[in-house]
């Protein structure tokens, strides 16, 4: 499965993102890193994001070890 990966800094400024009903929060790969669904470059209600959102690193997700 691909998805996004934020580096510390795109985690501080985007994770928390809140919109209507719509809230952004990441969660960690079984390597530590931050990650989120590609999902969220589609969804109308964090447009005003996608350009940040679109900097996002994309990677293979690599799940925990108990998923």
């Amino acid at each position: 499965m691909i998805v996004l990966h934020a580096n510390n800094e795109q985690y501080n400024k985007l994770n928390g993102y809140k919109n209507d009903y719509v809230a952004l929060e990441f969660v960690k790969d079984s390597l530590d890193r931050w990650i989120i669904g590609t999902q969220v470059l589609e969804d109308e209600n964090l447009k005003e994001i996608h350009d940040q959102l679109k900097e996002l690193e994309v990677i293979d997700y690599k799940p925990k070890k108990d998923e």
